[in-house]
């Protein structure tokens, strides 16, 4: 956007500049030959001139820049909150404050969208944990049994729920196997 603007600017300043300059050595010379003491207001009003072009062009690369960057951000402070979110969840800290979809959102409808996937992610592992605890494991399949426990114990951290006990008797295969997905 800066570049379309300031390229634009100097579409108009650079022609506009060789034109004033052209006029300029055109005058000087009439008023060499008619008024030379014409000659000193030229040369200031070409000093002034040149100034005024330079800061045209370095406001107007200014506002546009500004203005880039201001509604850049407001474009995309949304999508980041989003990722920041979606972040967060992806660690497991599903017990973290709803994604809340502000009232000035661009994006609202991808706000509302990745709101509804958020819920039902988070009902479906409620879902899971509840099946889970219904689930009844022979506690003399120790394995079976501590595994059903590491996967109580994992749900009931992605969720955020205090967690009554936590099993030491997790297999080291299971372990390896939480810390490469951890990893991953």
């Amino acid at each position: 956007m800066i570049t379309a603007f300031a390229g634009g600017a100097l579409l108009f300043f650079i022609p506009a500049y060789y034109f004033i300059s052209q006029n300029y050595e055109l005058f000087k010379t009439l008023a060499y030959d008619t008024q030379p003491r014409l000659v000193e207001h030229l040369e200031r009003e070409m000093v002034w001139l040149r100034v005024f072009l330079g800061a045209s062009i370095i406001a107007i690369t200014a506002v546009t820049l500004f203005l880039s960057i201001r509604m850049t951000k407001n474009l995309l402070a949304p999508l980041i909150r989003m990722e920041k979110h979606m972040h967060q969840l992806m660690l497991g800290q599903w017990h973290i404050d709803d994604y809340v979809i502000p009232e000035e959102d661009d994006f609202r409808d991808l706000s509302m969208t990745y709101d509804y996937f958020y819920r039902a992610l988070k009902a479906n592992t409620e879902t899971e944990l509840k099946l889970l605890e219904k689930l009844s494991i022979d506690p003399q399949n120790r394995e079976a049994y501590a595994a059903w426990k590491h996967l109580l114990a994992e749900k009931r951290a992605r969720l955020g729920f205090k967690e009554e006990f936590i099993s030491n008797e997790v297999p080291t295969s299971l372990v390896e196997l939480n810390s490469r997905r951890k990893v991953s």
